[in-house]
């Protein structure tokens, strides 16, 4: 039943996309005089007409797509003065480029609906590192990051990447309900190693003086997976090294992104909604780093343990929870605080429930103008992306960042179980995407016909019309090749899950 309602809610969105797209090419062709045979939803033989007094409409069979059919889009048209090729080339250019800008318009014109009804999710500080930049700044945990230098921020990664440069950042963040405007600037952080030991004896704690005898940083140059002794000023650890993960000298402010509150989103075995996580074990819960520690530890066995070293010393040891834990929190219905002994793998489980936790960002709902502005600006940076990374897709690059329709319909169905904001986001984000894609320059394209109508605009002599037939022939059975082999990959993804 449940696949049934991914496709129908598929066709849905599909038939909605097309139609938006085809709708840009059918009012500029009629707007510039040329005739529109058929305006048509779908594909295959047709299950309705209606005859109009210029253009017909029709659905067929095969609900996948639709099109408009042009008088002189087939070469054995004559070029009439109401036809596709008989009106000036910048009037075809006009034609072809509107289904794209239809497509993009209609995801812009679908955010300012989400953002304007639903709001939006911005970046918030999870936990500020004392004596870092941030620090120095001002900037404190909770506060909402609005702005960075003048521009609406939205992803994480989108300020990862301006902190990265080293240029002094201008900040605008949200604090008790009043905009704050804050300067920071960057500094370069000493490398960072994570590592996982097994079969470990002893501790460490303070300078690492050596491993295996040979100096630290020396050694981690050429780290394997083996038996070890690291030497540190507060005792000597032996285990086997499994892996090392290295986080590289970079420039930094000190925060941690805020991702999930420890508010409990939903009932689970031995907690409420609404019920508020505030210590497990040793480890006080304050941010979403101290949930990560808690259920790394919780995932530990007894002889295994996690190390960070940062800039030659021991920051932290991350050591496995007994197997009876000890865990405080909030009873929120009742106004108490309570204390209880339980499993760790069923405290585990729980924890590791997808959703189980509130996200750690309120919904900010901005008004007026000020929600117009910013979902142009979350448009524009969506918009970028697709640009960047659909050429990639072509060269063999970013194709876990893409899906074909057997992916689109999961992404789809998915949203169905979310309710109408995801499906209208993921709708907005489709047909930004579809518009963008057709704007590439390649044959079949609307950006392949576009530039041949530029070539004509720019020479002043028509295209011999046969040969570029040709090419978009070529071209359409190449993008078919491309479907089938996207499809291939969504298939590999649904069957290795």
């Amino acid at each position: 039943m449940s696949i049934l309602v991914n496709i129908l809610a598929f066709i849905a969105v599909f038939l909605f996309i097309v139609v938006v797209h085809e709708l840009g090419h059918f009012l500029f062709a009629v707007l510039f005089g040329v005739k529109v045979h058929e305006f048509a939803i779908g594909f295959g033989p047709a299950i309705y007409k209606k005859k109009g007094r210029k253009t017909d409409f029709r659905v067929n069979v095969f609900p996948l797509g639709g099109y408009v059919r042009l008088k002189g889009e087939d070469p054995s048209e004559e070029e009439d003065p109401d036809s596709l090729y008989g009106v000036s080339a910048w009037k075809r250019f006009l034609i072809v480029l509107a289904g794209p800008v239809f497509s993009i318009l209609a995801g812009y014109l679908l955010f300012i609906l989400i953002i304007g009804s639903w709001g939006y999710t911005p970046i918030i500080i999870d936990k500020v590192i004392e004596n870092s930049p941030a620090y120095e700044a001002g900037l404190q945990a909770n506060d909402i990051v609005l702005k960075l230098n003048g521009k609406y921020i939205f992803d994480p990664t989108d300020m990862t990447s301006i902190i990265r440069t080293g240029k002094p950042i201008t900040m605008e963040v949200l604090r008790d309900g009043k905009k704050i405007t804050l300067s920071v600037t960057p500094s370069r952080t000493q490398k960072e190693y994570y590592m996982y030991l097994k079969d470990i004896k002893g501790n460490i704690e303070g300078k690492v003086e050596s491993i295996n005898n040979i100096e630290f940083e020396r050694y981690m140059e050429k780290f394997s997976k083996e038996y070890i002794s690291i030497k540190s000023e507060g005792g000597e650890l032996r285990g086997l090294l499994d892996s090392v993960s290295v986080i590289p000298e970079r420039y930094a402010i000190g925060i941690y992104y805020g991702q999930f509150s420890n508010v409990f989103a939903k009932d689970s075995e031995l907690f409420s909604k609404g019920d508020i996580l505030l210590r497990v074990g040793e480890i006080d819960i304050q941010s979403s780093n101290d949930l990560m520690d808690v259920v790394t530890s919780l995932s530990l066995k007894s002889d295994e343990l996690y190390v960070t070293v940062k800039n030659g010393k021991v920051e932290g040891v991350l050591k496995p929870m007994p197997e009876q834990v000890t865990v405080t929190f909030k009873k929120v219905s009742a106004n108490v605080v309570q204390e209880i002994t339980v499993k760790k793998d069923k405290l585990l489980a729980i924890l590791s429930t997808p959703g189980i936790f509130e996200t750690k960002a309120p919904n900010l709902k901005p008004q007026g103008l000020e929600a117009i502005s910013l979902s142009i600006a979350r448009s524009n940076r969506l918009a970028l992306y697709i640009w960047k990374t659909l050429p990639g897709v072509f060269l063999g690059r970013n194709l876990q960042e893409v899906s074909g329709p057997v992916g689109v319909v999961q992404i789809i169905g998915q949203a169905v179980q979310f309710g109408l904001e995801t499906i209208l986001t993921v709708v907005a984000i489709i047909t930004i995407n579809l518009g963008i894609f057709n704007l590439f320059p390649l044959p079949a394209l609307d950006g392949g016909r576009i530039i041949f109508a530029l070539i004509e605009i720019i020479s002043r002599k028509k295209i011999n019309r046969n040969i570029e037939n040709l090419i978009h022939t070529v071209g359409f059975f190449l993008l078919l090749g491309f479907l089938f082999f996207m499809t291939f990959i969504d298939i590999g993804r649904f069957f290795a899950k």
